[in-house]
């Protein structure tokens, strides 16, 4: 039996829903949240719990998995920088060190370039497997979800979910999801 520790990043904007995405996933409160952008700032990590990834019934591998609740890299349209200095640094090392990121996109304003620009950064520097999540999906009309999706996947050449953290839709098929790249 084997055990893997695996970290995976949450990274968007301010104000995307990285912090209550979080609090859906565990089910409780862990990172702080607002509708002041800018509430997290320093790395939040929380240990998630341990899955078998392994597919033999005998000495299994198990990964232990940790999420990290990052404070928004930009606001929104202009994209100003709301992080600087030693914060900032600390974000970009805790992207480096994970194993995956969970780009998240605010589902209840437009795709702005930089939402684009970020995933790119994304995924060219770090080369690591990335979720991209539609958050907020609640927020959204259901005839024009679809569109959305087709528009955000074209755009960031990626496959998109839809979450909601006060409906809690798309929760399940998020954690599926990210069991399923850990166990490649």
């Amino acid at each position: 039996m084997e055990e893997h520790q695996f970290k995976i990043a949450l990274v968007g904007p301010e104000n995307s829903g990285k912090s209550s995405l979080v609090n859906s996933i565990f089910g409780k409160n862990i990172s702080e949240v607002s509708e002041v952008g800018g509430t997290t700032k320093m790395p939040v990590k929380k240990f998630w719990g341990k899955i078998k990834i392994g597919k033999q019934k005998i000495n299994p591998d198990f990964a232990k998995i940790t999420f990290v609740d990052l404070g928004g890299l930009y606001a929104g349209e202009n994209r100003s920088v709301v992080m600087v200095g030693s914060v900032l640094e600390k974000t970009y090392e805790e992207i480096d060190d994970s194993d995956l990121i969970i780009h998240i996109i605010d589902g209840s304003t437009d795709l702005f370039k930089s939402f684009e620009k970020l995933h790119h950064l994304l995924k060219f520097r770090y080369r690591k497997p990335i979720i991209v999540v539609i958050n907020k999906c609640d927020l959204i009309e259901n005839s024009k979800r679809e569109d959305l999706r087709k528009y955000v996947e074209g755009r960031l050449e990626n496959k998109a979910f839809f979450t909601s953290s006060n409906t809690y839709e798309g929760i399940g098929e998020l954690l599926s999801t990210i069991i399923e790249i850990l166990r490649r």
